[in-house]
C-alpha cells in the first residue's frame, strides 16, 4: 500500500500569492477595510499561515506596498517620454493594483500613513530624486507623485457615470506637468 506523501507547500509561490491578493484587496479597500481573514481568503490560504509570512497586517501592508512601488518601468523608459508613460501606466485598465489608489484609500489610518511616508520616501522620492538630479530634485520628485496620485484619484477613483472616460486632454496636461518637472521646469 502506497501512502501518499504530504503536500510540500511551495513557500515562495505562495508568499508570492498573498502578497498579491494583498495588493488587490488593499488597492480595492484601503488598509481600514480590509482584514487578514478577507486576504487569507482570497489567496486560498489560513490565516494563521499569512501571519506566518509577514508576522502582521502592518508587515503585509508594508510588503505591499513596497511590491506596487517600483520605479524601473517609468525610468526604463527615458528622460523625453517620463510624463507620457507615466499617464499611460497610471491609466492601464488591466492593473487591479495602483500604486497612489492603495495610498489614497489607505490615507485614514495612523499605521497605514505612516508606513506609507516611509515607503513613498524610500522607494518613489528618493530614487526619483536621484535620477532627475540637480539642487531642486527631492522638491520635483514630490511634486511629480503629489500629481501622480491626484491624477489617478481623479481618474480611478472619483464617482464617475458608469463607463465614463478621462475628460479629453487631461491626460495630456498630466503628462506634459510631470515632463516640464523632470526637464527642470519649477512646479
Amino acid at each position: 500500500m502506497t501512502t501518499a506523501s504530504p503536500r510540500r507547500r511551495d513557500a515562495e509561490a505562495t508568499r508570492a500569492r498573498i502578497l498579491a491578493a494583498a495588493q488587490r484587496e488593499f488597492s480595492r479597500q484601503g488598509y481600514d477595510r480590509t482584514g487578514i481573514r478577507d486576504i487569507a481568503a482570497v489567496a486560498e490560504v489560513s490565516s494563521t499561515l499569512l501571519l506566518r509570512y509577514f508576522e502582521s497586517k502592518a508587515g503585509l501592508f508594508e510588503a505591499a506596498l513596497r511590491g506596487t512601488m517600483r520605479l524601473d518601468p517609468v525610468l526604463a523608459e527615458g528622460r523625453e517620454r517620463f510624463g507620457a508613460h507615466l499617464a499611460d501606466l497610471l491609466l492601464r485598465d488591466d492593473l487591479d493594483v495602483n500604486p497612489p489608489v492603495l495610498i489614497a484609500l489607505s490615507s485614514g489610518d495612523p499605521v497605514a500613513v505612516e508606513i506609507t511616508a516611509r515607503v513613498t520616501e524610500e522607494q518613489l522620492i528618493r530614487p526619483l530624486a536621484e535620477w532627475l538630479g540637480g539642487p531642486d530634485a527631492r522638491a520635483r520628485a514630490v511634486e511629480i507623485t503629489m500629481l501622480a496620485t491626484g491624477f489617478v484619484i481623479y481618474a480611478r477613483q472619483l464617482p464617475m457615470l458608469p463607463g465614463q472616460r478621462l475628460e479629453p486632454g487631461l491626460q495630456g496636461w498630466f503628462a506634459g506637468a510631470v515632463q516640464a518637472l523632470v526637464d527642470g521646469a519649477p512646479g
